[in-house]
């Protein structure tokens, strides 16, 4: 492979940016569109040649190849982007909102993500006059412009991964797997496989309770599926 021997005999740094648009739309996690197949074989062989460069994927998500072969002390590694803490606070500043003993909470709930938070910073300045509070007196979270953004992820998934992350809105507690509803139409190990895939995306979070796995999903994407699917496993 060329490129192999180039990245051998030289020290390069690649960026693939939104790795995800390679994947097919509504099926599980990591599964390649036509004639991108061969995007899995050349992450793979990147991953277990020996060279002096660095391959960084961006992606909201996690190709099955990635998955296998990531390890603590393996040169293969996944970093998932938290949010920004009191740093967000600075989002705020520039937006001139008030009453900053209430930024932390608006953080919280839009998980620290910079994008999110100054689409809602922007809509508190116009809307509200810069008073936090005000807006926090609603009961329901603003989304307005992330609406278009959380459907371009949302109308990728499989049926399963809707019900089953619909189930997980409509669970005010974080979930545990081993006790399915009766509404919620999948077997164990379909279920298990769901979750893992929703994982991959991103999609949901993971809690240990008692030293058992519960998974749960942030606020945002809590609000855009209520207001999506209102009816379902409620």
């Amino acid at each position: 492979m060329p490129l192999l021997e180039y990245l051998r005999s030289h020290r390069c740094l690649i960026v693939l940016d939104d790795v995800q648009t390679i994947f097919i739309s509504q099926q599980l996690a990591g599964n390649y569109q036509p004639g991108y197949e061969n995007y899995g074989a050349f992450f793979k062989h990147i991953t277990e040649s020996s060279h002096n460069s660095c391959l960084i994927l961006l992606s909201w998500e996690k190709p099955r190849e990635i998955a296998a072969l990531e390890g603590e002390n393996r040169p293969c590694k996944s970093l998932q982007l938290n949010g920004l803490g009191p740093e967000a606070q600075e989002i705020f500043r520039e937006k001139s909102l008030a009453e900053p003993e209430k930024w932390s909470e608006l953080i919280d709930l839009y998980r620290g993500n910079p994008l999110w938070l100054n689409i809602v910073a922007t809509f508190i300045q116009d809307l509200f006059g810069g008073s936090v509070s005000e807006f926090l007196s609603y009961d329901t979270l603003f989304l307005g412009d992330l609406e278009s953004l959380l459907h371009q992820h949302f109308d990728r998934l499989t049926a399963s991964e809707q019900q089953a992350i619909a189930w997980l809105a409509n669970t005010p507690e974080p979930a545990d797997i081993s006790k399915i509803p009766e509404n919620l139409q999948l077997s164990p190990p379909e279920l298990l496989k769901v979750m893992q895939s929703l994982g991959r995306r991103s999609l949901v979070e993971t809690v240990k309770q008692n030293r058992r796995s519960h998974f749960t999903i942030w606020p945002v994407i809590r609000e855009y599926i209520t207001n999506k699917t209102p009816s379902k496993n409620g």
